[in-house]
């Protein structure tokens, strides 16, 4: 179901996207393997053939979005990372968390700052409230344990 909305919610903003962009041509590559489902849309300008963004889905088995990574073109580099969205899901399938990292242009890596989106549902998984966490992963080893 949440597959389906998100399919059909992307549906939509590529349709909007489309529209307001007339001088780009999308193309699409789906790769299947038992584990996971890559989607991968490559936007051009019509009139040049340049490549303008990349948008890479990545799904589990069961069609549960994983992770989006998301990249712009550049001559010098080729494609260069911008972002990335992490998926974890509740035991009944619900989104639980969403991880959102920028890429660090100076380091050449995923910045060590992110965005962490908890969801809170009720008992009847119903949505309660989304809170938002700004987590700074800068520390070199860190160790959780509990007993």
């Amino acid at each position: 179901m949440k597959t389906t909305i998100l399919t059909s919610v992307f549906a939509v903003l590529v349709s909007i996207t489309s529209l307001n962009a007339k001088n780009v041509t999308t193309y699409s590559n789906v790769e299947m393997s038992s584990s996971v489902i890559k989607k991968e849309y490559v936007s051009l300008d019509k009139n040049t053939s340049t490549p303008l963004t990349k948008d890479v889905y990545s799904y589990d088995n069961k069609g549960k979005l994983e992770s989006k990574n998301i990249a712009v073109w550049s001559s010098e580099k080729g494609w260069v990372n911008t972002a990335k969205y992490e998926y974890q899901y509740t035991d009944n399938g619900k989104v639980s968390n969403v991880t959102y990292t920028k890429w660090d242009k100076g380091t050449n890596s995923w910045s060590d700052k992110a965005e962490f989106l908890a969801h809170i549902y009720d008992d009847n998984d119903n949505i309660l409230s989304v809170e938002q966490v700004l987590i700074e992963n800068n520390v070199d080893a860190c160790f959780i344990s509990q007993k």
